[in-house]
Parts: C-alpha cells; structure tokens; sequence
C-alpha cells in the first residue's frame, strides 16, 4: 500500500514480500562478512572492497524498492514500515520464518486485537 508517497504494509504483505526479501538479505549478510574480512586484511581501499560495497549498495536498493529497510547488516534485521499505534514498525530477521511487530508492547498488542496476523485488513491508524 502507497500511502503518502511511500509504502507502508501490512503484516501479510510484509509476509509475502519474504521470499524476495529474505533471499537479497541472505546474499548481504554474506557480503558484509566478505567485507569485514576484506577491511580486516587489506583496510578500506582495494580493489575487493569497492566490489563489495559496490554489490551491497544495489543490493540495498533493491530492498528500498520493495519499501522496507535493512536495519542490521550482520543479523539481517529489516524494517517494513506500516501504520500502526506507537510508531512501531513491522520487523523481520534473518532466519524467522514471519515478520513480527516490534517497537512497544501497545503496538503489538493493538495488532494482536485488530487479528492483523489472521486476515486480510488495512493497517490500523
């Protein structure tokens, strides 16, 4: 969902985002540990350390495309904006099978009461 100009989702179309998200985090989280081994070894000016920050950069695009964020390059912690109470966002990490709430127990326990998880609503304002 468009809203304001940017996007916003609800938990279900975070959910379905997965699969495309949760692949380009794979491939980040490998290049971050790349890079911090490159950085390690040669410092921040070589040839292997452009090429990585490089492919990190389109990376990150593709995700900003989608409309979430990568909060956390060596957990692979991301962010999917939604409107919900408490300013809380939409979380996912690497390895979790589903996006979660997180930000304040209000904010999730207003989407726990909306059902937000089970059906198919528009966020709640």
């Amino acid at each position: 969902m468009v809203t304001r100009g940017r996007v916003v989702f609800t938990i279900e179309e975070a959910n379905r985002s997965l699969p495309l998200v949760r692949s380009i985090v794979s491939d980040v989280t490998g290049l971050w540990r790349d890079l911090m081994k490159v950085r390690d070894d040669y410092g921040n000016s070589s040839p292997e350390h452009d090429r990585i920050m490089r492919e990190l950069a389109e990376y990150i695009q593709e995700l900003q495309e989608i409309g979430c964020h990568l909060r956390d390059f060596e957990e692979g912690i991301v962010d999917f904006p939604a409107i919900i109470p408490g300013d809380a966002a939409l979380t996912w990490r690497l390895g979790e099978e589903q996006v979660s709430a997180s930000g304040n127990s209000a904010a999730e326990e207003a989407i726990a009461v909306a059902g937000i998880e089970e059906t198919d609503e528009e966020p709640v304002d």
